[in-house]
This record gives structure tokens, sequence and C-alpha cells, in this order.
């Protein structure tokens, strides 16, 4: 669907061109361009887009998953036993270079290798009532205006349709390229506010905000002010001390932890009627 009226696409080879508005939307590498493709002006933010180009996949299985600080999430396993992308319309909004499942379409509004559709999640191409689930993975604290976007999947998603949403909660500042929000499960659940809640827990627990911390204090207080060097502590305690977050594996599964967690899981579903 055109983004910009809502009018059918028809599809060539090298560009999507509306039948209403006439808008043209380029194709190239297997991916369609709704939006162009954003600088990036954050030094951090720039090395981070580049280790995902360069590194592929390894960027997460081995950068994300086994040497940040973060106890690693099963995204495959958790998003599957909620949404079956095999038979249902399965989008996942901001992922990244990290592709889930084969049958997900991928949105970003990065050009990176896993990205099927390069746009910007204000202005999803998808027409009323046509997705049967969403996912957001660690989208919401970059969006200054979360209930804009929230009023954006309402629209595309179908009555009864299922949103797996993970969101930080006792997280650190990471701005890439900006962070606003912070969610306790309560405010995970307001953000949704019209839709049913059908889950909420922890995916990691307090060993994971334990290292958080004393990552980012030590490297920070080690650095005296200067980023490079801070960024240098910090690299260097996450590879030596990055085994404290297994220690998680005793706590996600304890939903007491709820109000001691990094990330947090909220699952929702569209009412049928309202």
């Amino acid at each position: 669907m055109c983004p910009a009226c809502q009018g059918e696409l028809d599809f060539g080879s090298s560009a999507a061109i509306c039948g209403v508005c006439a808008a043209s939307y380029e194709i190239r590498a297997g991916k369609i361009y709704f939006d162009p493709v954003p600088g990036r002006d954050d030094g951090l933010d720039q090395l981070k887009a580049r280790l995902k180009k360069w590194l592929g996949k390894y960027y997460y299985t081995i950068g994300v998953d086994v040497i940040a600080p973060d106890y690693p999430v099963n995204y495959r396993k958790l998003i599957l036993e909620r949404l079956n992308p095999e038979h249902q319309i399965v989008i996942d909004v901001g992922c990244g270079n990290r592709r889930v499942h084969e049958d997900i379409i991928c949105l970003d509004l990065f050009d990176y290798e896993e990205v099927d559709i390069v746009c910007d999640a204000h202005r999803l191409p998808f027409a009323r009532g046509s997705v049967d689930g969403l996912v957001t993975r660690y989208l919401f604290e970059h969006i200054a205006d979360c209930h804009a976007i929230v009023t954006g999947f309402d629209a595309c998603t179908r009555p009864g349709g299922m949103g797996v949403h993970l969101v930080p909660f006792l997280y650190p500042f990471h701005a890439s390229p900006q962070d606003f929000h912070r969610f306790t499960h309560e405010g995970a659940g307001f953000l949704f506010k019209g839709w049913d809640v059908v889950e909420q827990r922890n995916v990691t627990g307090p060993a994971t905000l334990l290292l958080l911390c004393l990552i980012e204090f030590v490297s920070t207080a080690l650095s005296f002010g200067k980023g490079k060097l801070r960024k240098y502590f910090y690299l260097c305690l996450c590879l030596f001390l990055f085994p404290v977050k297994y220690l998680d594996v005793f706590f996600v599964a304890n939903k007491n932890f709820i109000t001691l967690a990094p990330t947090l899981l909220t699952v929702v579903r569209k009412p049928r009627r309202r």
C-alpha cells in the first residue's frame, strides 16, 4: 500500500508505482525503499552500523549474544511460540540486521542486508487490517512519539491480531541515534491502551542489571570524561565480565523479577470488537 495516499501499488522490476497518486518507490537489491536512508551523525551509531554490515549475523551471534552484557534472548523461540509467520502476515518493525524467521517481513529505516522494506515506522505501507502479527525489539525507546507508532500499528493490524514487544526498563542510556523512554510493565501495558494485555514478564534479570551497572560505572569513572577511553574500558570490561549475565538463567523464569529487569516482554492482542 502507498503510505502517502493508501493507494494500491503496481510492482515493476525497479520500482513500485502508486495507481492513485503516482508516487514511485525504488526497488533495489530485493528491497523496496519507501523512505530515504538517513545519515548517521553519532560516532557510536556509525560504528554500530558499520559493524552490523561488516559482520552480518555474527554481530549478533557473537557481539551481542556472547560479549555484550545482556542475557541472550532466544528471539526465534519467543516469537514463534506466540505467532505463526508460516501461515500469517507477520512484520518485524525496526528489525536491524537480525532476521528471526524467513517468513517474517523485516522493516527498518536503514537498509541492512536482512531488511525487506525500508520505511519509517510512522508510515507503514500496509493496508488497514492486513497484518496478523507485529514484532518490535527495542524499538520504542528510540521513538519520540510512541503513541503515534501504536496508532499506526492499530490501523494495519486485523482484529484479533497479536503484538510481541520487547522494551527496556532498567537499562542504561543508549542513543542509537536517540534514546527517549523506559517502560515499567504497567507503562508498557498503558502504551497499548485499547489492546488486551495477554502476557508480561522479564526476559533478562538482576544479573544482567548488576553487570550493566557495574560496567557503566567503572568505565565512566576510569575514563575521566574522555569518550574514547570510556569505550575502551567498556569493551574490556565486557570481554572479562560477560559470564556474570548467565546467572540470569536462574531468574528469567521468576515473575517476581519483573520489577528488577533490564528488558521486559509485553504481548498484546487487538480486540475483535470495540
